[in-house]
């Protein structure tokens, strides 16, 4: 498949977590999170390698702007596997899912937001502090920037 019909995949993939919650379904959610991410992470190196040759631009809409999608449904992949995680009272696992979310998005607030709430929760405030720090200079930078307090783009 090319990329951005990968990156279509994951989002309808993602819809369906979404049902799957709605319908307390929570098996269904993990499976279509962890399908949608497959994709994705299926995706991103094919995406990377559009934009390196060509610029970021190709036919329609361009690959910068499937990049921007793949960015907020993976950490939304990430979101949905931490919740599940630890509303199944595995937090030490719901850490892992966000602390990889860091490890992906460094520069995304949200993904600090989502592992500092999870290190709270489980009471390891030096490691919150940290985050906190991180989140912070974050954004400091993004105000520098001139993106203000939340950014830009959306998070669903």
């Amino acid at each position: 498949l090319k990329p951005k019909a990968m990156v279509n995949l994951a989002l309808i993939y993602h819809n369906k977590v979404g049902a799957a919650f709605q319908k307390q379904d929570i098996e269904s959610a993990r499976a279509a999170t962890i399908q949608a991410a497959s994709y994705l992470d299926s995706a991103k190196p094919l995406l990377d390698a559009v934009v390196s040759n060509s610029g970021g631009t190709g036919s329609g809409v361009s690959v910068s702007e499937y990049l921007e999608k793949y960015k907020l449904l993976r950490l939304a992949c990430h979101r949905n596997l931490g919740q599940i995680y630890a509303g199944a009272g595995n937090m030490a696992q719901c850490e892992q899912e966000f602390r990889q979310a860091t490890t992906f998005f460094p520069n995304e607030i949200k993904a600090w937001q989502m592992l500092g709430r999870v290190l709270e929760l489980q009471g390891k405030s030096s490691e919150m502090q940290t985050v906190i720090s991180k989140i912070q200079e974050l954004q400091q930078q993004q105000a520098a920037a001139g993106m203000g307090m939340f950014g830009s783009g959306t998070f669903q």
